[in-house]
């Protein structure tokens, strides 16, 4: 059965708890109707679909914004279809390859290259600062959606990397909580990684493994601290066979001494939200995104705090990266007008600020981070303080992804989770991804 996705309409007539019996992505959700289709069922002039990640909270409260929208704009419809974020990208590359896209849609940055390079998505240059406002937008939140002259996304979030830990575990364990400038480093992580499974063992651990299951940030900033770059400029890859070797060698390390979790806890469920083993009382830390303090905060019986990733404080702030939520418009969509107007609300509409909050990060601007300072608690306020620091120092800018990032990282995480498994040893891991992986998919061969 393919995996699905679950789909709210005008007024949500489709309960949260019911997205299991509804349309498959692959099938007519997404598959099935070319972009701005009225689905045989819109009662106004235009029909959107509107495409997202998350869990519960998210989606009440996206559908809330639709409401809203709708409220505004009763000329048109918009039908809130979400799922879970790696099925939804292996779905969205299906969508994307039949020329199916949804008409507005958040981006996938493995995706996205692609989506350029193919024409997959709208130029927005021309129409950023005309129907979609542009005031307030600074040029550093702006660079992710931009390629060779064109403007593809623009961010709706701005979010990080980051370390979440459970407090009550860290004060047990008497373990420093950091905060910027400071961060603890790989070697401190390890140690208190260690000392969480030692402590409270057998069955909790000190961290997740996030390489195997496909986030690669905090690989990025191990790279990014060693002075090299996930890639380069012109689109190979950009760091060394002996960083990815010590990476490897770092999480073996503490997979065998119990200090992260077996891979088999990773494939038990899906290992973010509700998943992630911190939050199954599994794990004292994860490295995850910053912006999603709000949820995991609901999601847990204790206080959690946000933390830099290992090695980002002190002299490496210089490796800060952020990677903004985006979202784009597809190329073929029936109904442009109405798309761009619906991308303008939800970039710079006060009260839709106010519904979403900070569930997909800090808004990117100023003046909307303003309308909803005086409403959010004190995780999501310890979270616009973290993205605070990191928007102020400067870090050195990133070369983007190449087209084929999504087909080479897919082929990374299958070849490290092979590695997780034991199936693979880290020399062969390292060598396949250095051999087959990269000349197929980043030189072409």
């Amino acid at each position: 059965m393919a995996t699905q996705i679950a789909q709210l309409s005008r007024r949500g007539l489709l309960r949260l708890g019911a997205a299991a019996g509804t349309a498959g992505l692959a099938g007519t959700a997404l598959a099935g109707c070319g972009s701005g289709s009225n689905n045989g069922g819109g009662s106004g002039s235009a029909s959107l679909r509107f495409v997202f990640w998350g869990a519960d909270d998210r989606v009440r409260r996206f559908q809330e914004a639709a409401d809203l929208y709708m409220t505004q704009n009763p000329d048109t419809e918009i039908l809130v279809e979400f799922g879970e974020i790696g099925s939804l990208e292996t779905q969205m590359g299906v969508a994307m390859t039949a020329g199916n896209l949804p008409d507005v849609f958040w981006v996938h940055g493995n995706l996205f290259p692609q989506m350029v390079a193919e024409g997959h998505v709208m130029d927005l240059t021309e129409h950023f600062g005309q129907e979609i406002k542009s005031e307030g937008f600074t040029d550093s939140v702006l660079v992710s959606g931009q390629v060779d002259g064109g403007l593809y996304s623009l961010p709706h979030g701005l979010q990080s990397p980051c370390t979440f830990a459970k407090v009550p575990v860290l004060e047990e364990l008497g373990i420093p909580i950091k905060s910027y400038p400071e961060s603890y480093t790989w070697e401190e992580y390890a140690e208190y990684a260690n000392l969480a499974h030692e402590r409270l063992g057998p069955d909790f651990y000190g961290t997740d493994e996030p390489t195997s299951t496909g986030y690669y940030d905090p690989f990025r900033a191990w790279v990014r601290q060693r002075g090299e770059e996930f890639y380069t400029t012109d689109g190979d890859i950009g760091f060394t066979e002996d960083t990815l070797t010590a990476w490897l060698e770092y999480w073996d390390a503490l997979r065998s001494s119990g200090g992260a979790v077996p891979p088999q806890i990773h494939r038990d469920d899906d290992p973010f939200f509700q998943g992630a083993p911190m939050i199954r009382n599994l794990a004292a830390f994860h490295l995850r995104n910053s912006n999603q303090i709000g949820e995991l905060q609901k999601l847990s019986p204790e206080e959690l705090v946000v933390m830099p990733l290992p090695g980002n404080g002190g002299e490496g702030t210089d490796s800060i990266f952020m990677f903004p939520n985006t979202l784009a418009i597809a190329a073929g969509t029936a109904y442009p007008e109405q798309a761009l107007h619906f991308v303008d609300f939800l970039l710079n509409d006060p009260e839709r600020a106010e519904i979403i909050g900070t569930t997909i990060g800090s808004p990117p601007t100023q003046e909307m981070r303003d309308v909803i300072a005086p409403g959010l608690d004190a995780a999501e306020q310890q979270f616009l303080d973290y993205i605070g620091f990191e928007v102020e120092a400067g870090p050195r800018a990133m070369p983007p992804n190449p087209p084929t990032s999504g087909a080479f990282g897919g082929e990374m995480t299958t070849t490290l989770d092979a590695w997780a498994f034991g199936q693979q040893s880290i020399e062969d891991a390292v060598a396949h991804i250095f051999g087959p992986a990269r000349e197929q998919y980043l030189l072409g061969n």
